[in-house]
């Protein structure tokens, strides 16, 4: 099925070949017939292959058997699996997808349990365990019954008489807002901190715990206690796709992203309010357009053109059994509904973040010539084999991404009376039979077995029953051979609340670094025990980096000096890295100051400057000056003054100060470093005259051309929070020609900060001076407030500045200023507004179809009108979708999409526009927000964090960040070209 296609369109050939080719029709109607499943709404269809014939149709990658363990009658619409204690199959039927039920019937949603009664691998028997279930597409096996998403409710069903079919049916939780049926609560999985982990959590949601409360939750997932039942969000927004692997890491998926895991947890997050992250989850495997497949048949979607690349990625699964070599049992594996294929990667868990690599880098892991073959979840076995649930459908797009004429012609229900499950294995593998735990004893010797699966089991029943009885032979397997085995038994000790002091000293000299991690983690809970203190100080110097990020996490409750000298030294040898500064730095709520005193007061640290270190400095006082505690602020500017002559460092905490201040939302109001400065307090007054000095001289390094550029640009950099008259001159001389390009454009930043309404005349007063590798940045300053917009027009007006030095958008916005007395200036200056019959502008470039062109010119012409906002095969800046999967797209399709980006503008890439206090103006994409900050991404890939106590505006554009009007800069000769370079390359 296809589980969250958004954008998604693959041109058959023939169909993008007969559309070029067809001189009778016009562009448009070329393009429209390209459009939303027009151009494969009216071909044949193959017919549906019986079960025999679709496992023939399959290629599965080399070392591996698959083989057919169900189909129907016994099962229909399968999308999900899950095994219970016993060992039982249990499958999802998701018979309301995708439009649910006719008329006023029941729901069409079913679990059945599925019954190998004689042991020879092919299911036999079927019991309808569970019907009438309102969009329940996904479950696990949880205390003796299932967990089951459904739609707006997350349900818990039992059989307590053994006839198979449930008879309890409660609602642990409800109040979620559902997406649409590819998008809502599911996938539950049991993680290895004995939390229950779901994708897509939002709404207003009420426990059965607690009915007459609700909490409000945000778009992401959600996670509850089985004991407690506390509930929250967790980071990320997983789809239909969720999942742990044997060490305990969680992965999950959307549409265009096969693996995702999280960095950082919303309660980590929470801890310090005054310093930003802009993304706690990240991509482990390459998605979008560098998320390669290779279909064996045409993949059919909707709009813009994925082929070739994961457009429904869903299922992602971890292989938690004991099957194959280790590079099997490191796999994940996602679902491919649209290309009717299972991809396999391996994931490198060595690093801080994780990566992912194709197991083979040219061919899926199965893969079927069958068009009716939807993979759509994967689950591990009891017996170690792997799997694969096969919805088997016709059509599995949702009718809400097609055009109504278009959706209208579909049968959505063919296939609904069919379904296939297969079994996959390594060749030459013995499974082994599995024996269901008769006692908790016997769930003890689960957790040592080899099958991941087996030992989460044990693990979930122990937990579950709370069975303490046990704890003494669970504390005996931290010291088995096998590290899985350690791990789990850690963790089920933590589960059954009989976790010692003793149990994480043991583990935190564990050989295995999972083991380590975890014992680094749980060390956190332990904050007012000496000994686990002293064990969690000691991997600070632990050779993995991951260790030693959970440790820099876990000391946030210890606020000892020695947790901090040890978070210093973390930061002395990791903080370079700013993936590790954004958790080291959640740790640093109120000791940002002292970790900045230390790191300072190391000779080697502060000795040389580089990029890590002064980003590191600056956060450290980014976080002093959001607090704004007076007493910390003291200490930072007394250290400004300290002995030395390193500029670098005390540039960078100077601007960190004055990016910091201004989200301070105390009672003293709001804060800017040039107003502190000007008017200090008297607890500061003393410690500012340090801060001054620092000022002075930097005004002579910055001026300095014997000095060394770095050095040089930490001083300018100063010079933002100055008093724009004391530094109007040096801004001048900065921007001179004979400045280095480096100069110039920190010059450039520093004025942005200042915020001073002279420094645009400044700019334009250099413009002519300025080389091209700057000129962007000065244009983008220009244009942020009216006055500065007024005066770069007059400047254009009067021949001091050529208007083509403005992007097609920048025009564009112009032309639909609000100022009215701009807008009329812009129009005359541009040639009036853009047209907006658009099919007339592409009529007009039809000829580009038919010309010759050349590939290699039209590569220059992206990368002076796309680049800056699209990415192409890795080149680029990603601001805009990523174009590397265009050249499946018809020509004349590809010039409609130019000529009218507004005809669709997905959500993701609507275009904000955030006027802050100061008067700046800031547009592009909202790449995430926090409750303390906005982060905007804009072009050429840059990234922008305002504070929400900064912002004065923010509003949403109706039209893409894309603007019409391309066709002001692209001659038809040029246009030949870049769509041959993006069709042809």
């Amino acid at each position: 099925m296809r589980f969250v296609m958004t954008l998604a369109a693959l041109l058959v050939a023939s169909a993008v070949q007969s559309a070029e080719q067809d001189k009778a029709k016009s562009a448009l109607e070329a393009i429209e017939s390209n459009r939303g499943g027009r151009h494969w709404v009216e071909q044949e269809t193959a017919p549906p292959k019986s079960p025999a014939d679709s496992l023939n149709a399959i290629q599965i990658e080399p070392g591996y058997q698959i083989s057919l363990f169900a189909a129907e009658p016994l099962v229909r619409d399968p999308v999900a699996i899950c095994f219970d204690k016993h060992g039982d199959m249990y499958a999802v039927e998701y018979g309301d997808y995708p439009i649910g039920r006719e008329d006023e019937g029941d729901p069409l949603s079913k679990i059945v349990m599925l019954e190998d009664s004689d042991g020879d691998g092919v299911a036999d028997r079927r019991h309808v365990f569970a019907d009438k279930l309102d969009f329940a597409h996904s479950m696990m096996a949880y205390k003796g019954g299932l967990l089951v998403g459904a739609k707006t409710k997350v349900l818990f069903l039992k059989d307590t008489d053994g006839d198979h079919v449930a008879d309890v049916q409660e609602t642990l939780f409800h109040g979620f807002t559902p997406a649409h049926p590819q998008m809502q609560i599911g996938n539950p999985r049991w993680g290895i901190d004995n939390w229950v982990y779901l994708n897509y959590g939002p709404g207003k949601v009420t426990s059965k715990a607690d009915p007459d409360s609700s909490i409000d939750l945000p778009r992401k997932d959600f996670r509850f206690h089985p004991q407690t039942m506390e509930f929250e969000a967790d980071s990320g927004m997983g789809q239909f796709g969720n999942t742990v692997d044997r060490w305990g890491h969680r992965f999950y998926c959307t549409n265009r992203n096969p693996i995702i895991t999280t960095f950082l947890a919303p309660s980590v997050l929470a801890r310090n309010p005054f310093h930003i992250v802009s993304a706690p989850y990240y991509d482990v495997a390459p998605s979008g357009g560098q998320s390669q497949v290779f279909p064996l048949v045409a993949m059919k979607s909707n709009y813009l053109s994925h082929a070739g690349t994961h457009t429904s990625a869903c299922g992602t699964t971890a292989y938690t059994g004991d099957l194959g070599d280790e590079s099997f049992r490191n796999s994940v594996f996602v679902c491919e509904p649209i290309g009717h294929l299972v991809t396999r990667s391996i994931v490198d868990t060595d690093s801080l973040k994780f990566t992912a690599k194709r197991a083979q880098q040219k061919s899926d892991f199965v893969a079927s010539a069958d068009t009716w073959f939807r993979p759509s979840s994967l689950a591990t076995g009891p017996d170690g084999a792997l799997y694969l649930a096969d919805m088997y459908r016709l059509w599995v797009e949702h009718p809400k991404f097609l055009p109504p004429e278009i959706a209208a012609k579909l049968d959505w229900r063919a296939g609904d009376d069919r379904g296939r499950i297969y079994r996959i294995v390594p060749a030459g593998s013995n499974t082994r039979p599995f024996t269901p735990p008769q006692s908790d004893a016997d769930c003890v010797d689960l957790l040592a077995d080899g099958n991941g699966w087996r030992q989460f089991l044990g693990q979930r029943l122990l937990v579950e029953q709370q069975a303490t009885d046990q704890t003494a032979r669970v504390r005996s397997l931290l010291t088995s051979q096998s590290p899985t085995t350690r791990l789990h038994a850690l963790w089920t000790l933590d589960g059954l609340s009989a976790l010692t002091p003793s149990d994480i000293r043991q583990m935190s000299s564990d050989a295995n670094v999972h083991c380590r991690v975890a014992a680094a983690t749980l060390a956190g809970d332990m904050t007012d025990d000496d000994t686990v203190q002293d064990a969690l100080n000691s991997l600070a110097g632990d050779p993995s980096p991951r260790v030693r990020f959970q440790v820099a996490l876990s000391l946030a409750a210890n606020d000892s000096p020695q947790a901090t000298a040890t978070l210093t030294q973390l930061a002395r040898r990791d903080g370079h890295d700013s993936a590790f500064a954004d958790g080291l730095l959640t740790s640093l709520r109120q000791r940002s100051g002292a970790v900045l005193v230390g790191l300072i007061a190391d000779g080697s640290f502060r000795e040389q400057g580089n990029a890590g270190k002064l980003e590191l400095v600056r956060r450290l006082a980014a976080i002093v000056g959001a607090r704004g505690d007076q007493t910390e602020l003291r200490t930072v500017f007394e250290l400004l003054g300290s002995d030395g002559d390193e500029n670098w460092w005390r540039a960078a905490a100077i601007a960190g100060i004055g990016d910091g201040l201004p989200r301070y939302r105390g009672e003293r109001g709001r804060m800017t470093l040039p107003s502190l400065i000007a008017k200090p307090p008297a607890e500061l007054s003393d410690s500012i005259v340090a801060l001054k000095a620092v000022f002075d001289r930097s005004g002579d390094i910055a001026l300095d051309p014997e000095q060394a550029v770095a050095d040089r640009v930490a001083a300018i950099e100063l010079m933002a929070y100055q008093p724009f008259d004391a530094a109007t001159i040096m801004f001048a001389e900065l921007l001179s020609s004979e400045q280095p390009v480096q100069i110039q454009s920190a010059c450039l930043e520093a004025l942005q900060r200042n915020g001073s309404a002279g420094a645009a005349q400044i700019v334009l007063d250099r413009w002519p001076e300025l080389g091209p590798s700057v000129r962007g940045t000065a244009i983008a300053f220009l244009l942020r407030r009216t006055e500065s917009t007024r005066l770069t027009l007059d400047a254009m007006s009067e021949g001091k500045m050529n208007p083509s030095a403005l992007s097609i958008d920048q025009r564009v916005r112009l032309l639909k200023h609000s100022d009215e007395q701009l807008r009329d200036q812009a129009t005359k200056l541009f040639g009036g507004v853009v047209s907006p019959n658009r099919q007339k502008v592409a009529k007009d470039y039809e000829s580009a179809l038919a010309m010759s062109a050349d590939a290699a010119h039209g590569k220059q012409v992206f990368t002076r009108v796309c680049a800056s906002c699209h990415r192409i095969s890795g080149e680029g800046h990603e601001t805009g979708p990523d174009l590397t999967d265009v050249r499946n797209r018809s020509k004349p399709a590809l010039l409609y999409d130019i000529l009218d980006p507004n005809a669709k503008v997905e959500p993701r890439f609507t275009s904000y526009s955030i006027l802050t206090a100061e008067g700046s103006v800031f547009t592009g994409l909202i790449e995430s927000e926090t409750s303390e900050a906005v982060i905007l991404k804009m072009a050429e890939g840059k990234t922008k964090a305002i504070g929400r106590a900064e912002i004065d505006q923010m509003k949403a554009s109706d039209v893409s960040l894309m603007p019409e009007g391309i066709e002001k800069d692209i001659t038809l000769q040029q246009m030949a070209d870049l769509l041959a370079f993006l069709k042809d390359r």
